[in-house]
């Protein structure tokens, strides 16, 4: 036994350099050294290290049939006369990187059929002539790098057909006669950047719709033909929370929508470059505001009613996700102020104890509940104010306390609501509705929209001592630190943001700056103020300690800030608020530590890559009458000034006021009609004038309370408004 394997081992040994003799080659240089090869490297099949080739005589490797490994990399480089690699068809692995470049005449990459991954990386580029890469089949996975670029020959990518995961980046460019992606239909993941640039003829990104996913920057630039990007709508962007890629998209002239995921989160993180585009897609700001880039609603659920679709064609689902005593209430009939949807506000869930389970991504949303008192006040029906008050807790906490229908609405048939922004971490929306001090609670519709969140367009840090001529540009860190009017200035900082708000004049109900930071020398507790700065000049690249604005108002709240890392939150509603309603898009803040507790307190910037400073806010429709007619529905996207005309107060007495439309001409008239039809002429202390407010006295008029139509004609339009008339 002892004998027989000595001789196994022994033939096991002699057999080695048969199949896995191996050798290390410098560059071959002329198609002499391509040929002598077996003669050079006798039996050798495997090259250590790099293997290239460059020489302007090469015009085929065939001296290489019997290479089956390279443990480097396989460079082909530089040589004008190659026009075959059909030499290489016993190679079957490389264990760096394929690096085919400048190869005047090389048309296809025939003789890599055998080779197969694992590979650290493909570059083929500036090949003049090159029609075909189908010859690299064999990859499935690149474990580096995939480079496709300056192959102006080149119509298509079959060969990278098989490709699933690429661990780094992207990169097709300068081919000029590339037709589409789909060569690329069964990729699914880049591990960093994807840049597709300067591919002429190029029309859209067919073959990445299987694409999951990148993590680094995003290069859609030079493409002249390019009309869509949609190809990448279903993209995630890096899995960290609160981070975002990259994305420049510039200079292709047909796209006009680039509004995907990966692209809005990009601009809401303010990493986006996009210019040079179409109209649609050629500017940052106008994809910012596209609607695909606003938040959007995510469900709207018709409180112990059927499904109902609005006016505006928002669809609110049947009564779901709830739980607990199961009873609900409505009425036939009844008009319903405040709101042209009657029939959502006249059935609703109410019992002593329920709750609302509602599966929802985990973000920062808005919670958005409709109430309307039905029975209390209503006509022949008792009580009134303080006759139904409940509680109302959102994820584990109270957001409303004995909270009146009645005493919010202004009485019973009136449609109100409360918007409560709130963060959601379990996939879970928990609303709980809970008895208070009279009767038990009610609901009729809730709606769950995602918050508008910005990202400062600039952020900064400022020296008050010895550095204060320094500009600290571009820092991933604010910091907050003011010592005694006896201690050292040199450790005197404060901190800068600038926010732009969106367009329209949409009146802010809630605006909360958000800061991701920690004491960061121990564990105190630091008041960290914020305060209004008026002036919005200053700019991350030049303010200092010299220069920077001062505060234009007191605190407009604090927030103590100890040595856990989290997000420290200041209500700045009535500064930013007030700057949208005087027209002032920008909202300049500054943070600062008045109570001078020498404490060095450090926030990320818009710049740290991961949690930047937000500004949360929630918006109302500017309010166009207080009427049926008036107010619609809450809307959290972005809002455009109205111009409709509105009558307040309503219920209307003896005199009200009627802000007249822009939109209206001359010769302006106004009548009222009854529920018979019955028209009466309406006067105007002065003539009314388009855009203008008209006072109304209608107690010359012979008029029992009820329900009116107030008709407002002119030459160029005609309106009507429900008038409630009280006396």
């Amino acid at each position: 036994m002892k004998k027989i394997l000595q001789f196994v081992f022994l033939l096991a040994f002699a057999t080695i350099p048969a199949w896995s003799q191996t050798c290390s080659v410098p560059v071959l240089t002329t198609q002499a050294d391509v040929d002598n090869f077996s003669s050079n490297y006798p039996g050798c099949t495997v090259v250590n290290g790099d293997l290239q080739i460059t020489s302007p005589t090469v015009t085929n490797l065939d001296g290489l049939r019997n290479v089956t490994r390279i443990t480097g990399t396989l460079k082909i480089h530089q040589n004008p006369n190659l026009t075959s690699i059909a030499g290489l068809t016993s190679l079957k692995q490389i264990d760096a990187r394929l690096s085919i470049e400048d190869n005047d005449k090389l048309l296809t990459l025939n003789g890599l059929e055998h080779l197969i991954s694992p590979i650290r990386g493909v570059t083929v580029s500036n090949n003049e002539k090159l029609t075909s890469i189908a010859a690299l089949a064999g990859i499935t996975r690149i474990q580096g790098s995939l480079s496709i670029g300056g192959n102006p020959a080149l119509t298509t990518l079959n060969g990278l057909h098989n490709v699933t995961r690429v661990f780094q980046s992207l990169g097709i460019g300068s081919n000029n006669t590339l037709k589409d992606l789909t060569g690329l239909k069964r990729l699914r993941q880049v591990d960093w950047s994807l840049s597709i640039a300067n591919n002429k003829i190029l029309k859209n990104l067919n073959g990445l719709e299987r694409l999951e996913s990148f993590s680094g920057p995003l290069y859609i630039t030079g493409n002249s033909a390019l009309t869509s990007i949609a190809e990448l709508a279903q993209v995630k962007g890096p899995a960290t929370t609160n981070f975002s890629i990259d994305a420049t998209i510039t200079n292709n002239p047909l796209l006009s929508d680039c509004a995907i995921k990966v692209v809005c989160e990009s601009i809401a993180f303010v990493q986006a470059t996009i210019s040079g585009n179409a109209a649609g897609c050629a500017t940052t700001e106008e994809v910012r505001t596209s609607q695909l880039c606003t938040p959007q609603t995510l469900v709207r659920i018709n409180a112990g009613g059927p499904a109902f679709t609005t006016a505006t064609q928002k669809l609110f689902v049947p009564d779901q996700y709830y739980a607990g005593i199961d009873r609900t209430s409505s009425i036939a009939s009844g008009d319903i102020l405040n709101t042209t949807n009657d029939v959502l506000y006249r059935s609703g869930r109410s019992s002593p104890s329920f709750s609302y389970n509602i599966p929802v991504v985990n973000d920062q949303v808005n919670v958005i509940l409709h109430f309307a008192e039905i029975y209390f006040g209503a006509p022949g029906k008792k009580g009134g104010a303080k006759s139904r008050q409940f509680h109302v807790n959102i994820e584990g906490s109270r957001k409303l306390t004995n909270y009146d229908i009645f005493a919010e609405a202004g009485g019973a048939l009136r449609a109100v609501q409360a918007t409560i922004p709130v963060t959601v971490t379990d996939g879970v929306l928990n609303i709980d509705f809970l008895s208070g001090a009279a009767d038990i609670p009610r609901v009729s519709a809730i709606e769950v929209v995602a918050s508008p969140t910005l990202i400062p367009v600039d952020n900064a840090i400022v020296n008050l001592g010895l550095w204060s001529y320094n500009t600290y540009l571009k820092s991933d860190s604010l910091i907050v630190s003011q010592v005694p009017s006896t201690g050292n200035p040199n450790l005197n900082f404060r901190s800068y943001l600038k926010f732009q708000l969106p367009a329209g004049k949409a009146a802010i109900t809630s605006a909360k700056l958000r800061i991701y930071g920690h004491n960061s020398e121990n564990n105190k507790s630091i008041a960290i103020h914020a305060y209004g700065i008026n002036d919005d000049s200053w700019a991350e690249g030049t303010i200092k300690g010299d220069n920077a604005p001062a505060a234009s108002t007191p605190s407009l709240g604090s927030v103590i800030v100890n040595d856990v890392y989290k997000y420290y939150e200041i209500d700045v509603t009535s500064y930013v608020n007030a700057q949208r309603q005087s027209g002032d898009g920008i909202v300049s803040l500054l943070l600062n530590n008045p109570d001078s507790q020498s404490t060095w307190v450090s926030f990320a910037s818009r710049r740290a890559g991961s949690n930047p400073p937000q500004l949360i806010y929630q918006t109302l429709p500017v309010v166009i009458s207080n009427t049926r007619e008036g107010l619609k529905e809450i809307s959290t996207a972005l809002e455009t000034e109205p111009e409709m005309s509105s009558v307040y107060p309503n219920p209307v007495g003896k005199q009200f006021t009627v802000q007249l439309s822009g939109k209206h001409s001359e010769d302006i008239t106004l009548d009222l009609l009854n529920n018979a039809g019955q028209s009466y002429p309406v006067a105007t202390a002065r003539k009314a004038i388009a855009g203008q407010k008209a006072e109304v006295d209608i107690s010359g008029l012979s008029l029992s309370s009820g329900i009116y139509l107030l008709k407002i004609k002119s030459e160029a339009t005609t309106e009507v408004i429900k008038l409630l008339v009280t006396q």
